[in-house]
């Protein structure tokens, strides 16, 4: 069976050359039995040796964990968000490039390949894997950034992620601002708070709400947030209606889907009437404001004579 572009997840902290050939191209060409030495992602004079084994779709969940600091949300992980490597997983009876695995006593842990994990629990499929004692944290934690390149995170992902690294900044003794953290992970520190501010302010549950976490980019987070802000209340309760509202389930476009929790999320709530109707008919009107207490009259110049405006002027003129 040819091989399938969509069950290749390729790993790019492994493009680096090996002899005339590729780590990329050695770890595609794996079997199961096989043995592979790479360098070591944190120490590229440090060798690391890979063993390549099947595990089969029933042991998958009880055998595997996915390391603690991996920025994919493993709960947010749904058919929606494995669909591009999904079909052909599942068809193919299991993944075609390896995952990584890090062995620890009787813990697997997966560095790279938690997509690819998830597209096999819901494939019904076995979980094609690379594993080795040797790896270290430091190479833990540089293939868990690296490994987000074929899908990147999204923006509430990354927001967690950044927290760690503030956390672990202030564990350091330093400040844990957006600048510092910019330097770390390489990005500005405008999309550090914004992606912390996410984050911090956007429940887990309305994340959930939309087909994949990927729908909510920066200007959706924004909206929310500003919603969430003007009446945290309302807008939680809004959360718990839409969990089951059998007309955005209905819809089956993600985009759409997608537009519309955001629309029913953050519309503004319609203003209240500043002012109560005392009087209303064909030619008079009579309101009052309803904080002030203010009353404004309007009649209709084709009843209004003079000899009207002479009495409601008179009747006006004793009030004080």
């Amino acid at each position: 069976m040819a091989r399938k572009r969509k069950n290749d997840t390729r790993l790019d902290p492994f493009a680096t050359a090996v002899g005339n050939s590729s780590l990329d191209a050695l770890l595609e060409q794996a079997s199961a039995g096989d043995v592979i030495r790479m360098p070591a992602p944190s120490d590229p004079t440090r060798e690391i040796t890979l063993v390549c084994k099947v595990i089969p779709h029933s042991d998958i969940e009880a055998s595997t964990q996915v390391y603690g600091k991996n920025r994919r949300v493993q709960a947010l992980l749904n058919e929606k968000s494995v669909s591009d490597i999904l079909p052909a997983i599942s068809e193919d009876g299991r993944n075609q490039h390896p995952a990584l695995l890090w062995e620890q006593n009787d813990t697997s842990l997966v560095l790279a390949g938690s997509r690819r994990r998830k597209a096999c629990i819901l494939g019904n499929a076995d979980y094609l894997v690379l594993s080795s004692t040797d790896f270290t944290d430091q190479d833990a934690k540089i293939l868990a950034v690296s490994s987000d390149q074929y899908i990147a995170p999204s923006l509430w992902e990354l927001g967690q992620a950044y927290q760690q690294t503030k956390n672990e900044l202030i564990e350091q003794g330093k400040k844990g601002s957006y600048r510092e953290i910019a330097t770390i992970e390489g990005v500005s520190h405008t999309a550090i708070a914004d992606a912390v501010k996410a984050y911090e302010q956007i429940p887990a549950d309305v994340i959930s709400l939309y087909p994949t976490a990927n729908h909510v980019g920066r200007e959706v987070a924004k909206k929310l947030v500003i919603a969430k802000e003007r009446d945290e209340a309302a807008f939680n309760q809004l959360v718990n209606a839409l969990a089951n509202d059998e007309e955005l389930n209905a819809i089956t476009s993600d985009d759409k889907r997608a537009m519309a929790i955001t629309k029913r999320l953050t519309a503004e709530p319609e203003v209240a009437a500043k002012r109560e109707a005392v009087l209303e008919n064909k030619f008079i009107s009579v309101q009052r404001n309803i904080k002030s207490g203010d009353v404004s009259i309007k009649i209709d110049n084709k009843v209004m004579t003079d000899k009207r405006l002479e009495q409601l002027t008179k009747l006006l003129g004793a009030f004080n």
